[in-house]
C-alpha cells in the first residue's frame, strides 16, 4: 500500500484523495492500526455492506473515504453504556447527504447496530405555517431557509430523545404540492445513535456586518438591495438554530471544493424527484433556487461550519480530501 495519493488502483479503485490526514482521522476514532482498519471492514463486507441502498453508480471513495470512518466514529460511541449520541450530517444541497444517511442506516442495520437518520428537511413546518414563513422571500423558494423548520419541535424531539430513548419524528414529502412539499407522517423508533443532516447544518453566524457581503464572483451578479435587507433577517433566523447545534456530539462537514457544484447538484436532484414523483423544483423556480443557495446567506458561513470532520468534493462528487476539521489544507 503505497502513502500518497492515488491509492493502490487495483485494491482501491476511484480513490483519489491523500492517506496522510486520512489516517490521522482513523487514528482519533481509535482505529490506529490502519492495515486492521481496512481488514475489519472487508471482514463486514466491505463495498458489498448494504451495497442495494447505494445509488447505481456510487464509487467506491465514498464507502472507503466517507462511510466506514463515519460508521467507525458511531462504533466507538456505541461502545460507551447508557449514553445516546446526536451526529450531525452538513453538506450544500444535493451533495449526496440523503443518499448517505439511507445507507448509514441500512449498514448499521445490517450489523444490528441501533441507528437511525433522519433530514432537518423532516422538521419543515406544517404547509401553512410554512406558506407564511417563506412569504415575502425575494427568491419565492416555498422552504430551505433558516426559518422554514419548526424549532420547538426540532428542540423538544432531541431532548426526549436524549432523556428517555423514544424518537417521534415528523417526515416531509417534498413532491407533495406540486414540489412545494408538506408533512407526510411521523416515524416511531428508539435507536441509541440519531443521525441529523441537513444543509445548512452547523452554520454560524456571521461574524461581520451582513449587508456589506457580496457574493458577486460566485453568484455571477450583484447582490441586490432587496435579498441584502433578506440577509439580515435569514441571520435572525439562523440564531434559533444555535442552541441546537450545541447539542451535536460530532458534525461531519461534507465540503464542496468549489461552492458553484451545489447548483449542478441540485439540479440532478430535482430532476431525480421528478422521474420518480412526478413533482420537483424546476424552471425558473429552480432558478430563484440556486440564486437563494447563492446568496441567502455568507458563503463563508456555509463553506466554514462548524465541524469535527471534513470531506471535500469536486464537482463530481469524488472525494479530493478527507481528515479532522482542524488539519484541513
Amino acid at each position: 500500500m503505497i502513502e500518497s495519493s492515488p491509492w493502490h488502483a487495483q485494491t482501491f479503485p476511484h480513490m483519489s484523495f491523500p492517506i496522510s490526514c486520512y489516517k490521522k482521522l482513523l487514528a482519533e476514532l481509535n482505529c490506529a492500526d490502519y492495515h486492521q482498519w481496512l481488514k475489519t471492514w472487508e471482514l463486514r463486507g466491505g463495498i458489498g455492506l448494504a451495497s442495494s441502498s447505494l445509488p447505481v453508480g456510487t464509487q467506491n471513495d465514498w464507502l472507503w473515504g466517507l462511510g466506514f470512518p463515519f460508521l467507525s466514529d458511531i462504533e466507538r460511541y456505541m461502545k460507551m453504556p447508557n449514553k445516546r449520541i446526536l451526529f450531525g450530517i452538513s453538506g450544500l444541497p444535493g451533495c449526496g447527504k440523503t443518499s448517505l444517511g439511507k445507507w448509514i442506516e441500512a449498514a448499521s442495520s445490517q450489523l444490528n447496530w441501533s441507528v437511525k437518520v433522519i433530514s432537518l428537511d423532516d422538521f419543515y413546518l406544517p404547509s401553512k405555517e410554512l406558506d407564511e414563513a417563506m412569504a415575502g422571500n425575494p427568491w419565492r423558494v416555498p422552504r430551505a431557509l433558516p426559518g422554514s423548520h419548526s424549532i420547538q419541535l426540532l428542540q423538544e424531539t432531541i431532548e426526549i430523545w436524549k432523556s428517555t430513548g423514544n424518537l417521534k419524528s415528523p417526515t416531509f414529502d417534498k413532491a407533495l404540492r406540486d414540489g412545494r412539499g408538506d408533512r407526510s407522517g411521523w416515524i416511531y423508533s428508539k435507536p441509541d445513535i440519531l443521525v441529523i443532516e441537513g444543509w445548512f447544518l452547523g452554520c454560524k453566524l456571521s461574524t461581520v456586518k451582513v449587508k456589506s457581503i457580496d457574493n458577486y464572483l460566485i453568484c455571477g451578479k450583484p447582490i441586490s438591495s432587496i435579498e441584502k435587507d433578506y440577509q439580515v433577517i435569514v441571520q435572525r433566523e439562523l440564531k434559533k438554530y444555535q442552541p441546537i447545534w450545541e447539542e451535536f456530539e460530532r458534525i461531519w462537514h461534507i465540503k464542496a471544493i468549489d461552492f458553484i457544484s451545489t447548483k449542478h447538484w441540485k439540479s440532478q436532484q430535482e430532476s431525480n424527484l421528478q422521474k420518480d414523483r412526478g413533482a420537483s423544483i424546476k424552471g425558473k423556480d429552480l432558478d430563484l433556487f440556486h440564486r437563494m443557495i447563492q446568496t441567502a446567506m455568507p458563503i463563508e458561513n456555509l463553506q466554514s461550519v462548524k465541524s469535527d470532520v471534513i470531506v471535500k468534493l469536486n464537482t463530481s462528487r469524488e472525494i479530493r480530501w478527507v481528515g479532522l476539521s482542524k488539519d484541513e489544507n
